[in-house]
């Protein structure tokens, strides 16, 4: 009898057994029957069991496994441990030794994978050898690798500026819920440092490349998008309260290819008087031949406020509020405190929120035709009641071959997207009040509906009621986008024209209807305000490209260029009041009725040119000049000049060094140029005239700003020196940068004699400094088999300084003495008085004595004001750990801000105790009677000590630590989803703004109010950030 075996709920009889192993913890057989055919394409094994079988799926015999043994080397011979060594499509693998040896036995004969980092990977058919020795070559494609510079890109080991660069396409970046690009740099390059102004969806972000340059030009960073560059301007505003628009929000992030940080004055001279602030270079996504892919991307979470300012009760605060009165002889107003409701008004207006995006793209082409089109939708609600944001894209990227000697091609995007806003850091902001109104006010009557009514304070509203009664949107249609042609007029020169085009409206609508439920609807009998904004921008570049290398030892470029652009922009408002109807909200329905308009444009002429040579792929030399025109500048100044230069020395490559095969790579570099900046408006340097000044009865004109012929761009000059370092086969890679930056020529308003019959003029004085030093790193620190672990890091260091200032301090803030540009000092300078402590004897402030008044509050000037700190970090920067396992990847991101100071404009408002405002619980710690040791000066109704002034009571540390992002993902790439047409699919979580340790006690230590820099750092109770988590899908078919 023959003994069956189980296999695979088969039985094989053992006499058709020829040999069988183990390898791997898989069992393989080898048979020794062959199995014929019968006429129903079965043969069967005795009488237990039977195998279907096809003609062209014979089962002959399995081959017995195959042991290989070989050994790995580099180029020069040297022996590689660590290499993978795997059979491809499956899990069996193994890594050389130390001597770089290895031995893998595979079940049949396939195709072997050998990889390792820094070399390029190498596949070679088994066959049925039993030895293979293979020899690895080093992967050029780190040095290769291209980043994009102003019109060109450039290989990177032949940069000699300093470029900060961000593929978008990494993995790491591929799982995060974000809405706009600048979210993207957030702590991921050195030297840039991006703060959210708030966390209103769809709300501006503050970008500044190595420190703000400017006190009144402007210091936000030239966008070029697709070669176009973005028009950046803020016209929100419409009503009081609205919140700034974020122009790059237009922009999906998943349309990004790759973003390039034009930082130093080298890099960025090119684009002359635009790029003060360094440039950001965003590039698109194109087709690529012959890899045709649809790719849809989906997620969807939800959002929610990670922290509560601590606030008193009902009871509490009516205890407060009879104190105060009481401490200067008023009567306590209150009966019976402990009587008293609570309402949370932070629970009442934030909210769990979701938030969901749907992208679907395609992409693909030929040898001649490439193309990339994609549609995406976003829906973001608010965290705060009553406000949201959604948009949806449009992009088509096309590339054609006309002929080998001509293409051409188009970039355009197109999109619309709607913002519900509220205002939240105003008097009659949403947020700002849910602080400060008394929590003994019900949210709601009896009824359930919302009571408008406050027996204390009659002019501030129920949040609550501003969020359902109150319209505040804006409308924003944008189309960017160019089209091009380049002609390779003979081999190495070609010639390349565009014209781009930016044009955008914005409509605001704002209504308050004529109800008795808010203020402005019971003083205006309602209030309405509709708004226009047309900015229709145009640019035509053309540039003649020369590329030639003499012999292996001289490479150079040579680009000339021409550039003609030109911008228009007029806006409409138009404003009503005292409402007939609530349900019309048509301005023609109002009987007060008010209309302004207004319009402008400029225009920019350049020339340009750039010169690019190697010497042995080891001495880099590049240099640029650019002259602008710019219709902005009086006569006089009508045309600027920046040049720049650089230089490069790949020591690396010298045959002393060639010698350490640890060493990858080193570069020494050093450059100097000189940028401009426009922003000043379009008529500042002309002299202005105002109508509705009449004379005997008929209408005139007068003069209101006086013209200044020399007037003229505010100039940088920046000197940067940088080391690029790379070893240990490219497993660690580190960069650094030391920079002077120093900025001359402010366009500031001085004041003139009385005689001349106006307050000032702008001219061009005063000069800010800024020097600072950037530190990246990154490392493989685990990369063998399946398992790789990375990480990057990165630190920037920045000292602003303004060095002169020739009018004098110029005063900002509260009452004008919140904060101060002052000579000697950074922008965003706090100033005001100095608490010492609290007197235990009366329960007031003592204040550092500047004037010598005694320390009189009463008696305390202005002089007695003094610099308090400053909103300038002392170093931001971020890192980065990730790690993948086989399908599994996890990553996460951690964000830091370190040093600077944060005015917070809540406690300032509800920490003097002296009005019927609530107050947080730190109340608990005021000075209460005579004796008492405390940190908080007493309540006393009105403030008549002036407790509540300007001082560092209200300055907070800024300082803080952030899980910004968490992502974990899964990636299915098996034969059966590829069965069914699918590429890949990944599945993801992801977590944005997950923990934040700070001492500042406002919602989020990330905060610019003003969204400038002389008032920097202001925190005007502004709209929370929040904290996300979502759960996504990609699909690649």
């Amino acid at each position: 009898m023959r003994k069956l075996y189980p296999l695979f709920r088969s039985r094989i009889p053992v006499s058709v057994l020829r040999t069988a192993g183990l390898v791997n913890g898989v069992i393989f057989l080898s048979l020794t029957a062959s199995f014929g055919m019968n006429s129903e394409g079965r043969e069967s094994l005795g009488s237990h069991n039977k195998f279907k079988a096809t003609e062209n799926r014979k089962l002959d015999r399995l081959v017995p496994p195959q042991e290989i043994r070989g050994r790995v080397t580099d180029s020069k011979g040297a022996p590689l441990p660590g290499v993978s060594v795997r059979l491809k499509n499956t899990s069996i693998g193994t890594s050389t030794n130390i001597d770089g040896n290895y031995t893998i036995t595979i079940p049949e004969p396939g195709i072997l994978v050998f990889s390792y980092l820094g070399f390029v990977d190498q596949e070679i058919s088994s066959g049925s050898r039993t030895a293979i020795n293979v020899t690895l070559l080093e992967d050029q494609k780190a040095l290769d690798e291209v980043v994009v510079v102003g019109y060109g890109t450039q290989s990177k080991k032949d940069v000699s500026s300093a470029i900060g660069s961000l593929s978008v396409a990494n993995k790491k970046l591929a799982d995060l819920p974000i809405t706009s690009p600048e979210q993207l740099l957030q702590g991921r390059v050195g030297g840039v440092n991006i703060t959210q102004d708030s966390g209103t969806p769809g709300g501006r972000a503050t970008v500044r490349i190595r420190g703000a340059s400017s006190i009144n030009g402007g210091n936000d960073p030239l966008y070029v998008i697709d070669g176009v560059p973005m028009n950046t301007g803020n016209y929100a505003g419409a009503a009081a309260g609205s919140v700034a628009q974020n122009p790059l929000s237009n922009i999906s992030p998943n349309d990004i290819e790759s973003i390039d940080i034009l930082k130093d004055a080298s890099a960025a001279a090119i684009y002359g008087s635009r790029a003060s602030n360094g440039v950001i270079v965003i590039t698109t996504k194109r087709g690529k031949q012959d890899q045709t892919k649809i790719t849809y991307n989906t997620y969807f979470g939800f959002q929610e406020v990670a922290k509560r300012i601590p606030l008193l009760g009902g009871p509490e605060w009516g205890e407060l509020i009879n104190e105060a009165n009481v401490n200067v002889g008023n009567a306590p107003p209150i009966a019976n405190p402990a009587a008293l409701p609570t309402t949370d008004w932070q629970e009442e207006i934030f909210r769990r929120a979701p938030i969901s995006n749907n992208e679907l793209s395609l992409s693909g082409g030929t040898q001649k035709t490439q193309y990339f089109l994609s549609g995406s939708y976003l829906n973001q609600t608010g965290v705060v009641i009553g406000s949201g944001f959604s948009r949806g894209n449009f992009r088509f990227n096309f590339d054609q071959k006309i002929n080998e000697n001509l293409k051409a091609g188009i970039n355009m995007s197109m999109n619309r997207s709607k913002t519900d806003r509220v205002s939240a850091g105003d008097r009659d902001g949403i947020v700002a009040v849910a602080i400060v109104k008394s929590p003994a006010v019900p949210a709601r009557n009896a009824d359930g509906s919302l009571n408008p009514n406050d027996p204390y304070i009659s002019n501030i509203d129920n949040p609550l009621i501003i969020a359902d009664q109150v319209r505040n949107d804006a409308f924003n249609n944008r189309a960017l986008g160019n089209a091009f042609v380049e002609l390779k007029i003979l081999e190495g020169l070609n010639f390349r024209s565009s014209i781009g085009l930016d044009y955008l409206t914005l409509e605001e609508v704002f209504f308050v209807p004529p109800n008795k439920l808010t203020v402005l609807g019971r003083t205006s009998n309602g209030s309405g305000t509709n708004s226009m904004t047309q900015d229709i921008g145009w640019i035509n570049e053309n540039t003649l490209n020369y590329s030639k290398s003499l012999s292996e030892n001289h490479r150079f470029n040579v680009l000339l260029g021409y550039s003609n652009q030109e911008s228009k922009f007029n806006r409409t408002i138009a404003s009503a009041t005292n409402f007939a109807l609530e349900s019309i909200q048509t301005l023609g329905s109002a009987s007060i009725k008010n209309s302004t308009s207004t319009g402008g444009s400029w225009g920019l002429t350049s020339y340009f040119s750039r010169l690019n040579y190697s010497f042995k792929d080891k001495f880099n030399l590049a240099a640029s000049y650019r002259v602008d025109g710019s219709s902005r500048f009086a006569e006089n100044n009508k045309y600027g000049s920046f040049p720049s230069v650089s230089a490069a020395y790949r020591l690396g490559q010298e045959n002393f060094l060639k010698g350490l095969t640890w060493l990858e790579d080193l570069k020494l570099r050093a450059s100097w140029g000189k940028t401009g900046n426009q922003e000043i408006g379009n008529f500042t340097s002309r002299g202005l005239f105002a109508g509705g000044f009449n004379y005997i009865g008929a209408s005139g004109l007068s003069q209101t700003q006086l013209a200044n012929p020399d007037l003229s761009w505010e100039s940088t000059e920046q000197t940067n020196i940088g080391l690029d370092l790379s070893f240990l086969k490219g497993r660690i890679n580190f960069t650094t940068d030391i920079y002077k930056k120093n900025t001359s020529g402010l366009l500031l308003a001085v004041s003139l004699p009385r005689s001349s019959g106006f307050t000032s003029s702008v001219q061009n004085v005063g000069n800010v400094e800024n020097k600072g030093l950037e530190l990246g790193l990154n490392t493989v620190n685990f990369d063998k088999g399946d398992f790789k672990w990375t990480t990057d890091f990165n630190i920037a260091f920045n000292r602003n300084k303004v060095t002169n200032l020739p009018g004098g301090d110029i005063p900002l803030g509260f009452n004008g003495y919140a904060s101060v540009v002052k000579q000697g000092y950074p922008l965003g300078t706090f100033f005001g008085w100095n608490i010492l402590g609290v007197n235990p004897a009366t329960g007031n402030y003592i204040i550092q004595d500047v004037d010598g008044d005694g320390n009189n509050p009463l008696a305390s000037t202005t002089l007695d004001n003094v610099v308090l700190g400053s909103a300038q970090p002392k170093f931001t920067g971020g890192f980065t750990n990730a790690v993948s396992y086989k399908g599994f990847d996890v990553s996460v991101f951690m964000h830091f801000v370190y040093g600077n100071m944060i005015f917070n404009q809540a406690e300032y408002s509800y920490g003097r105790l002296h009005t019927w405002f609530n107050s947080s619980t730190l109340a608990r710690e005021r000075w209460r009677k005579p004796g008492d040791i405390t940190k908080l000066h007493r309540a006393a109704w009105g403030d008549p000590t002036r407790n509540g002034s300007v001082s560092n009571r209200v300055l907070q540390d800024g300082s803080f630590l952030r899980v910004k992002n968490v992502a974990l993902g899964y990636n299915f790439q098996n034969a059966l989803i590829q069965k069914a047409g699918i590429k890949n699919i990944r599945i993801y979580a992801a977590g944005q703004n997950i923990l934040t340790w700070t001492d500042y006690r406002g919602y989020d230590p990330e905060v610019n109010a003003n969204g400038n820099d002389t008032t920097l750092g202001f925190d005007m109770s502004s709209y929370p950030q929040a904290r996300s988590f979502s759960l996504g899908l990609n699909a690649t078919f």
